[in-house]
């Protein structure tokens, strides 16, 4: 949703909002100006196994967007500046159409235009489904109806006030859930890297110091290690602390990226090594994978070329054209990089030029050796554009397989799902790629599930939403089997969450976590938010 409080609360709620809702483009001035502010919102897809598939979609109910929506007018802006003030911020990356170059997470205490979308990633774990924004608490929601049922504390593991991460990493060795939560400061930073058993539990919880102000949003980890790079930011003081805006407060130097390799467990236990500098710059790199091998680490990730950015675009629709796309958004590649931590030496290797994006593995393998990395495509030969279809790319092999939609359809993430069968290959890519189709023409989705074996020979099923799904980032499949439900118990609980955020003012008023229900205090800012 990219127009602010165009939800309208329920008619027997006592707050209603002075102004009407508000369809997107209608009113430019409730428009955010970065699509990574807009509400965060989750479609489930349940496959019973009977042929049949239930789909639900609705909206994560964040104290920002209940806020929003009470007063029916756009109250928060967060990245806006990595816009406003021009293509070049972030040397180009700040203008990122997919992931914005810069996260600006003050306490929120100090900034009331702080807004905790919860739109970057959704986890299911243990029977529970969170939702992640980068920098701000994660929301619990009901894994059937998707309900909100308010910020979690993960049982107390986090504080008030921490900034958590928007990416988690799963270790198929060590059946562990990973997440960070990442303290910024002028100085230095404070890292702290989670590990959560099939419980939910914690397995482990390690500190590390990082050099001045790191701003990281992304890692991935191997047996061993986990894998962060720092961009180099420098801060100003003084704006950071009085206009609060990112793009004053931060700028990009021409220096080399670090990678820190990071020993799992062990309190500041890390060698930094600097990422040797070409003609792209590795700042925002997104990490496919991680593993050991050989003595080296080794990694896959998908790097941003800023060097053909020459403009920005400050009003919806950010971009009508490809030619609007090409100079306004960083052009994706994949590539592999090898790091010898004895001779501390870094090397890269272009996979391909093809534009990629969403890059995914066999989650079986994820943190050990992967052969088959599977990505959203561009359409466009190796020339920049926006993801549209979907692409299988075999490492080793040097093959790719890839699918194309019609020219007004685009795809989104590719999800990996496992094969259920009395006769598994055991082979790495026995499985099905699951997307989500967006067609331009009917302003419609669908749902398409490929053969992971053989991505060009297009979907075996697609299945229509009856609706349009807007463009997402990163979601997550599970194969458990307590995610077997039925189509009546789906809708059942669907059928509750809807009567109860139709109770007047008690609507999103109930908040939960893992550990029991209640208010807490960082609700204030929702309920009070006028006079504090």
């Amino acid at each position: 949703m990219f127009s602010a409080g165009s939800i309208v609360p329920p008619k027997t709620s006592i707050v209603q909002p002075k102004q009407p809702p508000s369809p997107d483009g209608a009113d430019m001035g409730r428009m955010v100006k970065h699509p990574f502010d807009a509400d965060g919102a989750v479609l489930g897809v349940t496959f019973s196994g009977d042929g049949r598939a239930t789909a639900r979609f609705r909206y994560v109910r964040t104290a920002a967007m209940t806020n929003e929506r009470k007063k029916g007018k756009k109250l928060y802006k967060g990245m806006e500046t990595t816009r406003m003030e021009g293509a070049k911020v972030g040397n180009g990356q700040g203008n990122d159409f997919p992931v914005p170059m810069f996260k600006y997470h003050l306490q929120p205490g100090l900034n009331k235009n702080r807004k905790n979308t919860s739109n970057t990633r959704s986890v299911y774990w243990s029977k529970k489904l969170i939702t992640l924004w980068e920098g701000g608490l994660p929301y619990k929601l009901d894994a059937l109806g998707l309900s909100t049922e308010g910020r979690s504390q993960l049982g107390g593991v986090l504080n008030e006030n921490d900034a958590f991460s928007g990416k988690a990493v799963f270790d198929s060795l060590k059946d562990r859930m990973l997440f960070y939560s990442n303290k910024q400061d002028g100085g230095s930073s404070e890292l702290t890297i989670y590990e959560f058993n099939s419980k939910f539990r914690v397995a482990g919880a390690t500190e590390y110091k990082l050099p001045g102000f790191a701003l990281i949003s992304d890692f991935a980890i191997t047996e061993k290690f986990a894998l962060f790079v720092q961009p180099p930011v420098s801060m100003s003081g003084m704006s950071f602390m009085v206009p609060k805006e990112p793009a004053k407060a931060l700028k990009m130097d021409n220096g080399p990226s670090m990678l820190h390799i990071l020993k799992r467990g062990e309190k500041d236990s890390k060698k930094t090594i600097p990422i040797p500098q070409d003609e792209i710059s590795d700042a925002d790199l997104h990490f496919v994978n991680a593993f050991e091998n050989d003595g080296l680490i080794v990694f896959d990730a998908i790097r941003s070329d800023s060097t053909m950015v020459s403009k920005t675009i400050t009003e919806w629709p950010w971009a009508q054209t490809l030619d609007d796309f090409a100079s306004t958004a960083t052009r994706k590649s994949l590539w592999r990089y090898k790091v010898d931590v004895t001779t501390e030496s870094i090397s890269k290797e272009c996979i391909t030029n093809i534009p990629t994006y969403f890059g995914t593995i066999n989650p079986a393998v994820s943190g050990q050796k992967h052969q088959y990395v599977y990505a959203a495509v561009g359409a466009n030969g190796n020339n920049n554009a926006p993801p549209q279809g979907i692409g299988k790319f075999d490492i080793y092999g040097n093959a790719k397989d890839l699918w194309y939609p019609n020219e007004y359809e685009f795809c989104g993430e590719p999800m990996f799902a496992p094969k259920k069968s009395d006769a598994p290959t055991g082979k790495e890519d026995d499985g099905y790629i699951i997307s989500i189709l967006f067609n331009g023409k009917d302003k419609k989705s669908e749902v398409l599930v490929f053969d992971a074996t053989n991505i060009a020979a297009g979907p075996i099923a697609r299945i229509p939403l009856g609706i349009a799904i807007p463009h997402g980032l990163y979601g997550c499949f599970s194969a458990a089997d307590e995610c077997n439900w039925t189509a009546e118990e789906i809708e059942r609980r669907a059928k509750l969450a809807d009567k109860m955020e139709s109770r007047g003012n008690m609507w999103n008023e109930v908040k939960s976590d893992f550990s029991g229900l209640g208010l807490r205090l960082d609700d204030f800012e929702e309920y009070f938010g006028d006079i504090l």
